[in-house]
């Protein structure tokens, strides 16, 4: 009876173990899965259908305007023209071209504004000359974009006396054209980053200084004439991609009402993660925390980021690295570091679980291009052929599925920002559900590193360019300048942040995290004090919202007080700014209105449009 009583109760410790292996099998299948339904790793990645319409019946005589440029092409007027090409091409601004000999007496009226695109007047008629000053007399907008000693117009602008050319530095405005670039000085060291020839000019009493340089001369001013008004640009910086939003913004001040398309979006990068921990121990982090580097950023500076993205409305969107080492034969490709995984895991779920989004950085630091593609001062190592690259390629794409989920990059950043014409194919090739490139949106020279506008590639057409405007935890007014150009322009911040960068004196200019956290955190205080309205998205999203856009078209009439506004491949929500001189808006029809910013009878708004035809009625 003893050894049947013993041998049940052998039997139910069996029964029992083995209910809790399967219950544990079932557990660990339940945990696997449903951890990737909870912190949802296809975010960002289900493009939710779109229905465009188009406004019917829209009428004829719709707002333009003219630019005048000569037909003896220059380096400095072709850039000028690009940088307007761009800034009307997104802004969904119409307008006509026209060369000064071209231009005839009787053509200009019908115009909102005239924009003058070149220091060349010798073939201006005599006719037309006289012609543009009685429209500006009558009410006209005359916009000047660069100074000319032999300007016809420069007396009418204000210019009682030339005195010769002259050399400034730095930027103030002194009139409100947009948020932030009217608040921020480039001046003191940060001055010689902006440099002008200027002409040396006595102004007149009448005059009002838009900007100045730093040593106080005047580069951009404006003068009432009659009903009219001219601005002149005493300066040769527009043409510089790096002021498109001043640009866009003084021709918006220059008119009395102006309609800007912008996108509306709010994006944070941060390259090189996931990615493998630095380890051991650093003299910026040791002193402060007593802990090792691997520790700080899972323990402190992970748990700031968090509680930044959640205090300041932001998502964040990482682009994993799978190793450092410098390896570029895909036959010497090791595994990867087992705790370097086990990080990644843990970051990249971490950060999908806040509603951001992974994309690909590289499977290790090296920039895919050929040899003669990519600029090698920063001594990385060619890649021994394309197979090798392509190679790279498919083991980071696979690791990426295999640690969250299935997951299937969407964007890439380049490693230094540096992309060859051969990386571009071979990411094209190998990386199947990629359709966007983040470089830079402006730089220096260098070859290789990929500096581009928002828009199809030209090398692979297939792919959009969705660039990045300011990076880095450091910030100083020529940074935040740069920052501002994008709001203004795109309606766009997108801004990137490495890791490492606190690790590394040049980058965190020797401060401790909580020095850079503090200045970190004052920027997007700022971007949210400023501009409050920008939608937190990720990257992907942030191409999605922008990419509904390309193919928008806006037409603007004004009569009396009433603005009515027709689209054409309308996506059923846009966003824009609307700005108006002496009035304000009383009502939308079809959307809604809110002030950004007012100042001496200007008022910039934030418009939502709702529907593919809307009336703003002013008073």
């Amino acid at each position: 009876m003893e050894i049947l009583v013993f041998w049940r109760n052998i039997m139910k410790i069996k029964y029992l173990i083995v209910m809790i292996f399967v219950l544990g099998l079932g557990f660990q299948f339940f945990r696997i899965n449903e951890l990737n339904e909870i912190i949802n790793t296809k975010k960002g990645y289900t493009n939710e259908e779109v229905i465009y319409s188009s406004a019917k019946n829209i009428p004829k005589g719709e707002m333009k305007h003219l630019v005048l440029i000569s037909h003896i092409d220059s380096k400095s007027q072709k850039d000028l023209y690009d940088s307007l090409k761009e800034i009307f091409g997104y802004s969904k601004t119409l307008y006509d071209t026209k060369y000064l000999k071209d231009l005839n007496k009787g053509e200009i009226s019908q115009y909102e504004s005239i924009i003058i695109a070149t220091n060349n007047y010798r073939y201006l008629k005599k006719d037309v000359y006289e012609e543009m000053k009685n429209y500006v007399d009558n009410g006209g907008n005359l916009i000047i974009l660069t100074n000319s000693f032999f300007n016809p117009f420069n007396k009418l602008a204000g210019i009682e006396r030339l005195k010769g050319f002259t050399e400034g530095t730095g930027l103030e405005f002194e009139k409100n054209i947009f948020p932030g670039i009217y608040e921020t000085k480039i001046t003191g060291d940060e001055a010689k980053n902006i440099t002008n020839s200027l002409l040396d000019v006595d102004l007149s009493n009448d005059v009002d200084i838009i900007a100045k340089t730093s040593e106080g001369l005047p580069l951009i001013f404006e003068r009432k004439v009659g009903k009219g008004k001219i601005i002149y640009s005493n300066s040769t910086f527009f043409g510089d991609r790096f002021i498109n939003g001043i640009l866009i913004q003084l021709i918006s001040y220059g008119n009395n009402v102006f309609f800007q398309n912008i996108v509306n979006t709010k994006i944070v990068d941060i390259d090189d993660f996931p990615a493998p921990l630095p380890r051991g121990i650093n003299k910026l982090i040791y002193p402060t925390y007593r802990i090792d580097s691997r520790k700080f950023f899972r323990e402190v500076w992970w748990t700031d980021m968090k509680k930044l993205a959640k205090e300041e409305n932001l998502l964040y969107t990482g682009y994993i690295i799978g190793t450092y080492n410098d390896v570029t034969e895909s036959e010497k490709f090791d595994k990867f570091d087992e705790n370097d995984l086990q990080d990644q895991i843990y970051f990249g779920r971490e950060l999908l679980a806040l509603n951001g989004e992974i994309g690909i950085h590289g499977y290790n630091h090296q920039p895919l291009g050929i040899k003669d593609e990519l600029n090698h001062k920063h001594n990385y190592k060619d890649w021994k052929t394309e197979k090798d690259m392509a190679q790279s390629i498919i083991k980071i794409r696979e690791t990426l599925k295999d640690l969250y989920g299935g997951l299937e990059a969407k964007v890439y950043v380049p490693p230094s920002n540096m992309l060859g014409r051969t990386g571009k194919r071979i990411l094209r090739e190998n990386l199947p559900s990629l359709e966007v490139l983040s470089g830079i949106y402006n730089s220096g020279a260098e070859k290789g590193v990929l500096v581009t506008d928002i828009g199809w590639d030209e090398d692979e057409p297939s792919l959009y360019n969705f660039p990045r405007f300011t990076s880095g935890f450091i910030f100083d007014n020529t940074k935040m300048m740069a920052m501002y150009q994008g709001v203004a322009l795109y309606g766009i911040f997108h801004h990137f942040i490495h890791p490492d960068d606190i690790l590394d004196e040049e980058r965190g200019e020797g401060k401790n995290w909580e020095e850079l956290k503090k200045g970190f955190t004052l920027y997007f205080e700022d971007v949210n004090d400023k501009f409050g309205f920008l939608r937190a998205q990720t990257s992907y999203e942030g191409f999605r919202e922008t990419l509904k856009l390309d193919e928008l078209k806006v037409h603007t009439f004004f009569k009396k007080n009433t603005i009515d506004i027709y689209f054409e491949n309308f996506p059923g929500k846009t966003y824009h700014y609307f700005r108006v001189r002496g009035k304000k808006i009383e009502e939308v029809i079809g959307g809604k209105a809110d002030i950004i910013s007012s100042s001496d009878g200007n008022i910039l708004y934030l418009l939502e449009a709702n529907e593919n035809k809307i009336s703003i009625q002013l008073k």
